[in-house]
């Protein structure tokens, strides 16, 4: 008897078990919500340091450090400071890498400009200088870390009148991690 009662036991348990397996198999797997990226702004106002050693900056310059204040008007960004590292290699474009330095924390990327020939030149300078390309975030630091941009998406453009202070505009699609968005 005891024995009858063990293997309907089973037979019980098992039959549940296959079930429940069954009906998992048949809800398939999670939905998780697509994320969407949003799209980032952000404006720099940069100066071009004078190299080592020397009192002022080549013009044009063929490779350098910028520095100025940014913002990203966005919630969860705002003001920062942001610092790049270029060089104008045989192609003529402006080639570097940047950190974007905010309250909560970095983001890091890339940009590639190419000489923007629509500039029109004034009377009173001939160094007026502009540049359109791609910039990209290649990572972050802080509530940023995980953030990535949408490949393809970035587009910056650059201004100076005298290829030392530059005006920048880029707009980007990024992913942002759940820190900044909630």
């Amino acid at each position: 008897m005891k024995r009858r009662i063990c293997l309907v036991g089973t037979a019980v348990a098992v039959s549940s078990l296959a079930a429940s397996g069954g009906l998992a198999l048949a809800a398939g797997k999670p939905s998780t919500p697509k994320v969407k990226p949003v799209v980032l702004r952000c404006t720099l106002t940069l100066d071009t340091t004078p190299p080592a050693g020397q009192a002022n900056v080549d013009q044009p310059p063929a490779a350098g450090k910028q520095y100025g204040p940014a913002h990203c008007a966005r919630k969860g960004f705002g003001w920062g400071l942001e610092g790049d590292s270029f060089t104008v290699p045989d192609s003529g474009d402006n080639v570097g890498t940047y950190v974007l330095y905010l309250h909560e924390g970095s983001i890091v990327g890339r940009f590639d400009l190419a000489p923007n020939n629509d500039q029109t030149l004034t009377g009173d300078s001939f160094t007026n200088e502009a540049w359109l390309g791609t910039v990209r975030m290649l990572a972050g630091t802080g509530i940023y870390k995980g953030i990535k941009d949408k490949k393809g998406t970035g587009v910056m453009t650059c201004t100076s009148p005298d290829t030392v202070h530059l005006t920048c505009h880029e707009k980007i699609k990024v992913f942002l991690p759940a820190t900044v968005t909630g």
